[in-house]
C-alpha cells in the first residue's frame, strides 16, 4: 500500500478496461488512480468532486451543482446536467443503477438538518428530483432492480426505497432498513456481494459490516481507520473490496490509534462483489 493520506476519501469504483482503482477526495479536490501495483496518481483536480461511476467513453462525475461527463485521460468534460441548488450545498454519493440513470444526493457543505434532495438523470440531462428532507445521502445500492438502499447518515439510518413503474421512487414511504442511531457508527457507502449481501463502510467505527439483504448482520471486519466512508468489489477476479477513508476532523491521538486514517484500503476477499452497472453517454467524443 502506497503512504497516501486523503482528507474525504470517497466513491471507490473500480475501471475494469483499465485494471485500476478511482476514488476522490472531496476535500481535496481530487480524482486519484490506484493501478494493481498500488501505485497512486492524481488524474485531475475539481472542487468538491464527491462521486465518480463509469460510463461507456469515460466516467460520470458529480461535483458541487453539476455533473459531467469525462474521458478516460479526463479531458473533453460535457456537463450532463446542473443543480439549481444555494452555494451551500454541494453533491455527494450516487451510483447507476439497472434503470441506467445516474441517481445522486445533495447536502449542505456544513449539514445543519435534512436539507439536501435525491436526483436522477438519464443520458439526455433530464433530471428530476425523487426525494427531499435528507441530511447526508449515501450508499445508493440496488438490491435489485427495483429495491434502492439510500443512507442519510445525518440520521445514522439506512432505509429502502421501492422503484416505482413510473419511474420514481417511493420516498414517502421510504422504510428503515438499518439503524444505527442509538451508536457511535454511521454508515456511509457500500457494494453488494454475489449472494446479494450488503457491505457499509461504518464511519466512527473503524469497521465494514457485511449485512444480509434484509440487514441483519453477518460480519464485522476491523480496520486501522476509524472512518471508513465507502467500499467497492473489484479486481481481475472481483474478489478485492477497495476501502477508501476519511482523516478529516481527527485528533492527534486519534490518528495514532488508527494509523490507516485517510488511507485506501485493499483486502483480498472469499466473495466475490457483483459488476456495477455504467453509464451509457455516447455524446462525447474521447
Amino acid at each position: 500500500m502506497q503512504n497516501a493520506r486523503f482528507i474525504l476519501g470517497e466513491s471507490p469504483v473500480w475501471q475494469e478496461g483499465e485494471s485500476s482503482w478511482y476514488c476522490v477526495d472531496i476535500v481535496g479536490g481530487t480524482i486519484h488512480k490506484q493501478d494493481t501495483h498500488n501505485n497512486i496518481t492524481t488524474q485531475r483536480n475539481s472542487d468538491y468532486v464527491s462521486n465518480i461511476v463509469c460510463s461507456q467513453r469515460g466516467f460520470l462525475v458529480s461535483q458541487e451543482n453539476r455533473v459531467f461527463h469525462t474521458c478516460k485521460n479526463f479531458k473533453h468534460d460535457k456537463v450532463l446536467c446542473t443543480i439549481d441548488q444555494p452555494t451551500s450545498m454541494r453533491t455527494n454519493d450516487g451510483s447507476v443503477g439497472p434503470d441506467g440513470k445516474y441517481w445522486f444526493g445533495t447536502m449542505e457543505k456544513h449539514p445543519s438538518g435534512l436539507n439536501g434532495k435525491i436526483y436522477s438523470v438519464d443520458a439526455k440531462g433530464t433530471l428530476l428530483v425523487q426525494g427531499e428532507d435528507i441530511g447526508i445521502p449515501n450508499s445508493f445500492i440496488w438490491l435489485d432492480s427495483t429495491n434502492l438502499l439510500i443512507t442519510d447518515s445525518y440520521l445514522q439510518k439506512t432505509f429502502k426505497i421501492e422503484l416505482l413503474e413510473n419511474g420514481t421512487l417511493d420516498w414517502k414511504n421510504r422504510k428503515i432498513w438499518l439503524d444505527l442511531s442509538a451508536t457511535k457508527g454511521t454508515p456511509d457507502g457500500g457494494a453488494l456481494d454475489e449472494d446479494g449481501n450488503v457491505w457499509l463502510a461504518i464511519w466512527g467505527a473503524a469497521v465494514v459490516n457485511q449485512y444480509s439483504n434484509e440487514g441483519v448482520l453477518l460480519k464485522s471486519i476491523k480496520l486501522k481507520a476509524l472512518q471508513p466512508t465507502s467500499c467497492a468489489f473489484g479486481g481481475v477476479n472481483m474478489n478485492e473490496l477497495f476501502i477508501t477513508t476519511a482523516n478529516e476532523g481527527m485528533s492527534a491521538n486519534q490518528l495514532k490509534l488508527y494509523p490507516e486514517s485517510g488511507m485506501l484500503i485493499r483486502l483480498d476477499m472469499d466473495v466475490k462483489g457483483r459488476k456495477l452497472p455504467v453509464f451509457k453517454y455516447e455524446e462525447v467524443k474521447c
